[in-house]
């Protein structure tokens, strides 16, 4: 019985820390000293990455090489910004307070090539998702479909889970509605999949109808990696400040996970690209992880 009961522990620690990616490098970025990175989204190539700064608003295009920055915008803010698919467009949302201070959102997109700027989706006070492919743009506003239908997208409406698939919004509520409280939404690059985070239970993978939701473990800010493994946070606070956050991969399946940070990183918001995984410190730094073949 002793001898089974080690069995399974030693079984359970394997599937913990199991390799799931091939971790090379991690490397932080040169940044100017006076920027302190909030967010950051890595280009599909994994050469360039979009941030924002803790300070102010406005995006900077990063070069991960040479470690040039340009600004791209003045106005737009970080939170859930898109690289479509030509890896030149890039979608953003704008944040301004109008009439009896009342907070209305603006959908915008920039070509870095050129720095020719365009609305994609006028100011709305309701809250939106969008999938991006080549450069074209799908929103989905407020739980209805606002434009050419491109691919399955994900969104939260009033902190429900709903998935717009060819131009026609759902529900879908894998956990119910009731009492619950949806977080971080995306699809898979495949189109097959959710990922998402419910409050007080965690994350979770199931299908565009919200069928068959699979436990991930509490994993903050999950990211797609490809379709078979996503990468979050574990992060820890004491109500202030973080404590402790590393990343993690994990497969979709639930059943192993690996931990891809130093425990003398707190690692936080996972970005990925090509080969490579960003993240961001509270002190604002900005590291790359390149994941070997």
């Amino acid at each position: 019985m002793k001898k089974t009961f080690l069995a399974i522990a030693l079984m359970a620690t394997l599937g913990v820390n199991a390799q799931i990616l091939n971790v090379g490098t991690t490397t932080k970025v040169a940044v100017p000293e006076n920027v302190k990175v909030s967010t950051a989204q890595l280009s599909h190539d994994g050469k360039w990455v979009v941030i924002s700064r803790q300070s102010s608003v406005g995006l900077d295009k990063l070069d991960l090489a040479t470690s040039k920055m340009t600004r791209i915008s003045d106005t737009g803010i970080g939170f859930d910004l898109r690289i479509a698919g030509d890896n030149k467009t890039v979608i953003y949302r704008e944040s301004e307070l109008r009439d009896n201070n009342r907070r209305y959102t603006t959908l915008k997109s920039v070509n870095i090539a050129s720095g020719l700027t365009s609305t994609v989706s006028g100011a709305t006070r309701n809250t939106f998702a969008f999938a991006a492919d080549a450069a074209r743009v799908l929103s989905a506003n407020a739980g209805s479909h606002t434009s050419e239908a491109l691919r399955p997208v994900a969104s939260i409406n009033r902190g429900r889970l709903c998935v717009t698939v060819n131009g026609v919004t759902n529900v879908i509520a894998p956990q119910g509605v009731e009492g619950r409280s949806y977080l971080w939404p995306s699809v898979s690059p495949d189109g097959k999949k959710v990922l998402y985070f419910l409050v007080g239970e965690g994350t979770f993978v199931c299908n565009l109808d919200g069928s068959n939701p699979v436990a991930q473990g509490v994993l903050r800010a999950p990211v797609w990696y490809n379709n078979n493994v996503i990468v979050g946070m574990d992060h820890h606070d004491d109500g202030v400040k973080t404590t402790s956050s590393k990343l993690l991969a994990k497969r979709i399946d639930g059943n192993t996970t690996q931990v891809i940070t130093s425990a003398s990183t707190k690692a936080m918001y996972p970005s990925t690209g090509a080969n490579n995984i960003s993240f961001v410190t509270p002190e604002g730094e900005l590291y790359v992880i390149n994941i070997k073949e």
